[in-house]
């Protein structure tokens, strides 16, 4: 079972990136009617939202390293997002955006997010370490620790779903409304952003499946 397990955690995480992989390749070739940058979508949006405290700047990663920086307020993009003008360009520079309009109204999961990040930065760096030392060394207490600490990364992924979703939600009204993108092109924006999001479900289903392992070889060794 434990085997079994493990297979199927790494065939969701492959499918999960194959999925996000394929869809960026596909719509990052298919370019927007009225060809506007990323990063022009993004200033659009914050300006229409009366957003005026955030910065948008290239990111220093590579691909698809986009992320809001809400301690500092600046949304990073990567070079190809930043700028280019394709479905996936302004897709995910809006969805970015999402989260610079969430943090400026307050929304509701993300300071429950914030309230489990500093135990979450512990419980991954300390998680795994456990539960290797308590493997090996038949401590049921590291073993135990080491499982609530990715039963709190579950939580912590938990609440990160609602934010995600959310702030894709807010980008696909936002290029309609301000006419970034037209009808016939909402269809493929909204496939991009689902396919980015399903990463973040691949993820919780991983640590529960981990969780479940993990837990099979504790009952495993207790019986014997």
């Amino acid at each position: 079972m434990d085997y079994l397990i493990w297979i199927l955690i790494i065939v969701v995480m492959m499918i999960s990136q194959s999925f996000l992989s394929g869809s960026y390749q596909k719509y990052r070739r298919m370019q927007t009617i009225h060809q506007m940058r990323g990063c022009d979508v993004a200033k659009l949006i914050l300006e229409r939202n009366g957003v005026y405290d955030v910065t948008i700047v290239p990111s220093k990663g590579g691909t698809l390293s986009d992320y809001y920086d809400p301690t500092r307020k600046i949304v990073n993009l990567s070079s190809d997002i930043y700028y280019n003008s394709s479905i996936a360009s302004v897709s995910v520079a809006a969805h970015e955006v999402g989260h610079a309009l969430q943090h400026a109204e307050g929304y509701g999961f993300i300071a429950l997010r914030n309230k489990l990040l500093p135990a979450t930065q512990i419980a991954s760096q300390l998680g795994w370490v456990s539960i290797f030392i308590g493997l090996i060394s038949n401590i049921d207490f590291l073993l135990m620790f080491g499982i609530f600490a990715l039963i709190l990364i579950m939580l912590f992924q938990l609440v990160t779903l609602p934010i995600e979703f959310n702030a894709s939600s807010r980008a696909i009204v936002q290029l309609r409304s301000n006419g970034i993108i037209e009808d016939s092109e909402v269809a493929s924006s909204k496939k991009m952003l689902q396919a980015a999001a399903f990463t973040y479900v691949a993820a919780l289903i991983s640590t529960i499946l981990n969780i479940l392992r993990i837990l099979l070889i504790r009952g495993n060794r207790n019986r014997d």
